[in-house]
């Protein structure tokens, strides 16, 4: 039953991306602070987790492979229960963690805007997205470390306030003064966040196949 429990952890997007944004558009709503340079942060998070998203997968594909610890023979790793086959595994290197450098990005987004709620993002993180990954074998715990220490990084240089400055305000006057282009612009962007962008890599594995 327990290895049931994290498998289905580790493959369940609204208890990944679904939790984790519905803290982004709570914090989005947060009534005490400013506003404005609360959305400010939280739109800086949001570039910031998809510039460490991007990073984390260039570097997975430059820096020589990881063999998962499920694959890797050598381990003689024992899989839970349930745990289905991905293809994917067996192509793609395991370091650094794209999970981890997501998800931490967006907790330290939520983080700048209110710590408590932002520390309980972070663990509810650690504990509920990173530590089921390691248990089924398809990160080694410095994988998300180096993530997670790699969307923290993207998002605090995107929140370095000369950065912020630059391209929020027009951006939030923007959406301000098309709330119903805006807000759903920003539905799409975290709805795609939140089921990891599987339609966009499902289109782009079946274009590679193709080629």
């Amino acid at each position: 039953m327990f290895d049931t429990i994290v498998v289905f952890f580790s493959n369940s997007d609204l208890l990944k991306g679904g939790v984790v944004i519905s803290a982004i558009w709570w914090a989005w709503f947060y009534q005490k602070g400013e506003p404005g340079k609360i959305r400010s942060y939280l739109l800086s998070a949001l570039l910031g987790s998809l510039i460490a998203l991007v990073l984390a997968r260039v570097l997975a594909l430059a820096l020589p492979p990881r063999i998962r610890p499920v694959l890797d023979p050598t381990l003689h790793f024992r899989s839970p229960i349930g745990l289905p086959e991905q293809s994917n595994w067996t192509i793609w290197s395991s370091f650094p963690s794209d999970h981890a450098a997501l998800f931490f990005a967006l907790a330290m987004g939520v983080w700048l805007t209110s710590a408590r709620a932002g520390l309980a993002l972070i663990g509810y993180v650690a504990i509920c997205i990173c530590l089921p990954r390691i248990y089924i074998g398809i990160h080694y715990p410095t994988d998300i470390v180096a993530g997670a220490g790699l969307g923290v990084l993207c998002v605090l240089l995107c929140s370095w306030r000369r950065v912020r400055e630059l391209w929020t305000p027009p951006m939030l006057d923007w959406i301000e003064r098309r709330p119903g282009l805006g807000y759903a612009v920003l539905f799409l962007i975290t709805f795609q966040i939140a089921t990891l962008f599987w339609d966009i890599r499902t289109f782009l594995f079946i274009f590679d196949i193709s080629v």
